[in-house]
């Protein structure tokens, strides 16, 4: 975590001890009222789906709370990246095997 605080040329004169607690004071109250984000680990994917199964993807992203990256479209479907937590990987790569009957194909990303 990190908090910048920044202050223009002007005002009252602080001096050193003015300046930590005014600097420390802004920063403890930005640390106070920041809304709370939790940050995990992600691994992405390449999937690659046929047209037909694109609807099973997609309804598997939102089971496992997978993040969409970017898609390419070819002539025989779709290849897209996909992030997902790294202990979901295995049955996220199952589950869509299972529901497109082995059309789907899943490989880590470089």
């Amino acid at each position: 975590m990190m908090v910048v605080v920044v202050r223009y040329y002007g005002g009252v004169k602080l001096g050193t001890g003015g300046l930590v607690r005014a600097y420390g004071g802004a920063a403890a109250e930005c640390l106070r009222t920041a809304p709370r984000l939790e940050v995990r680990p992600r691994l992405t994917l390449s999937v690659s789906v046929p047209f037909g199964h694109l609807s099973a993807l997609y309804h598997l992203l939102g089971t496992f709370d997978a993040v969409r990256g970017e898609e390419a479209y070819t002539a025989s479907g779709v290849t897209l990246s996909v992030q997902v937590s790294p202990e979901d990987a295995d049955a996220f790569a199952q589950a869509l095997r299972d529901a497109t009957r082995g059309a789907a194909e899943v490989a880590q990303a470089t």
